[in-house]
């Protein structure tokens, strides 16, 4: 993409849990403020009332409304190379696994505060309220006004937060120290 076009990624089946209506009323505030930004959402679903919800946002007959419905995709490390931020609008979570993938990939990332999210991610992300379309657009704009190296240096440390927490290496040393407690308990 151009110097002047960011690309925000967000990945999820297309389900209420995911919230895209909230995505797509923030991205309406964002694409007037940033009108070559890019929204890529990946994931399968009926993208028909996606699409019904972003034409009544954003569209007019003069503009495109930046909003690229991808679907099914088996590329999403690629997707996240290419783009330049990562978006989590859920209402609901578990523990969102392509937010650590995001994380992993040193994006810059803004995520509701919902399930995992804040676990995982720490204060390596912009975290806001579920449901709140304009404080997910402030956080976004934030991210698209900081310099280049500023939201490398957040990536990185993103990166950093998931390697150290939640790797095959950390989980293992983790279960290793529980197990070897447990056994000195019994042996005490």
């Amino acid at each position: 993409m151009g110097a002047d076009v960011f690309v925000w990624l967000a990945v999820g089946r297309i389900a209420p849990a995911k919230d895209y209506p909230n995505l797509l009323r923030a991205w309406a505030q964002v694409r007037a403020a940033h009108p070559k930004a890019l929204l890529w959402i990946a994931g399968e679903g009926d993208a028909s009332s996606l699409l019904l919800e972003a034409e009544k946002h954003l569209s007019t007959a003069s503009q495109d409304s930046g909003v690229h419905l991808l679907g099914l995709r088996r590329d999403i490390l690629e997707l996240l190379d290419a783009a330049d931020g990562y978006v989590l609008s859920s209402a609901w979570e578990g523990m969102p696994l392509a937010l650590g993938e995001a994380m992993a990939m040193e994006k810059a990332v803004v995520a509701t505060d919902v399930g995992g999210v804040r676990e995982l991610a720490g204060d390596t992300a912009m975290i806001i309220p579920p449901g709140d379309s304009s404080a997910l657009a402030e956080e976004m704009l934030k991210v698209m006004g900081m310099g280049d190296k500023a939201r490398r240096a957040l990536g990185r440390e993103a990166r950093q937060r998931v390697e150290q927490n939640f790797s095959m290496s950390a989980k293992a040393d983790e279960w290793e120290s529980l197990y070897s407690g447990l056994v000195e308990q019994e042996t005490a």
